[in-house]
């Protein structure tokens, strides 16, 4: 087999490499390939040719985004792992022989501290959005039991929802779509918001904006059509501070509180698994299954070690 018989840049592969992932990916998603990719491009030049890009080039690249000031650990793995998914795609397609980034190592991340909203804090925020408007408490109680994606509740459309069976059909990354549930009271909270929903559509906010971005379609709405990612942040930001709550309060916070609910619950892994929509049971065990020394050393108690007495007198 010929490789890059096209003689394409690396400029002209990260090119083609975004329009591969257009339909597929995510927005944001593609977004995030296009930053980290932009970082390679500046550092080896666009005009390398693909196919003559070498593992040490890629650790003095790796070098450069190391030292850049105020980037962490954590933004240097998620360069390295792009550039991964990047070299793996050329090999794919035929553009280079094998990928310079297969023995370009990753850095050792710390172990994380629980990124969950706390149930006494999560309470302090649903008696805020109680007295708020049926659309923001909605977004709360929903975000609460179903533990869906952001992006799962900004795309959720009127069809998907079904209120009798408290059930919904949720499109998250990549545009698969996967079911969730939610309680009666939630069902309830939407049926108030569905109430006052016209009101966003006829002589509310979007009066000046129409069916801006298909807003007919939408169960939650913003100011101008569709409700956005930014602002559900803005949502829960606001409900946070009236709360007086400060921290993990973001909407994968409530995906994080609800797995580590259901894993306190003992709920087997693979469940939880499968209701947070995740493909690989790994995903969930190495960033959900996190809990913090005091937590563990409470669980040892509990579960009372190999004699089932707890900690040796």
């Amino acid at each position: 087999m010929i490789i890059n018989p096209l003689k394409l840049t690396l400029a002209q592969a990260v090119q083609e490499f975004e329009l591969d992932m257009v339909g597929i990916k995510t927005e944001s998603t593609i977004k995030s390939y296009t930053y980290t990719t932009g970082w390679l491009i500046d550092f080896l030049g666009g005009d390398v040719p693909v196919d003559q890009i070498t593992v040490r080039d890629l650790r003095r690249w790796r070098a450069a985004v190391a030292g850049r000031p105020g980037k962490s650990v954590y933004t240097l793995d998620r360069h390295i792992r792009s550039c991964r998914r990047f070299f793996n795609w050329c090999v794919e397609e035929g553009l280079v022989e094998k990928s310079p980034a297969r023995r370009l190592a990753k850095p050792k991340l710390p172990r994380d501290e629980p990124k969950a909203i706390t149930m006494p804090d999560l309470e302090k925020m649903l008696e805020v959005a109680k007295e708020d408007t049926p659309r923001n408490y909605a977004i709360l109680r929903f975000l609460a039991e179903t533990g869906c994606r952001v992006q799962g509740l900004t795309t959720l459309k009127m069809v998907d929802l079904n209120l009798a069976g408290c059930r919904a059909l949720v499109r998250e990354k990549g545009q698969k779509a996967r079911r969730v549930q939610f309680g009666d009271i939630t069902a309830e909270i939407i049926r108030a918001w569905l109430v006052e929903r016209p009101n966003y559509l006829i002589g509310g906010p979007l009066r000046d904006y129409g069916s801006f971005r298909r807003a007919d379609d939408a169960l939650f709405l913003g100011r101008k059509g569709n409700m956005t990612g930014s602002g559900v942040y803005y949502i829960l930001k606001t409900l946070a501070k009236a709360a007086g709550v400060s921290r993990n309060t973001n909407p994968h916070a409530f995906r994080h509180g609800l797995a580590r609910r259901m894993l306190s619950n003992r709920a087997d892994l693979g469940t939880v698994s499968r209701i947070l929509g995740h493909s690989d049971i790994e995903v969930t065990h190495k960033y959900y299954a996190v809990w913090t020394e005091e937590e563990l050393f409470e669980r040892h108690k509990e579960f009372g070690g190999l004699l089932g007495e707890g900690v040796l007198q």
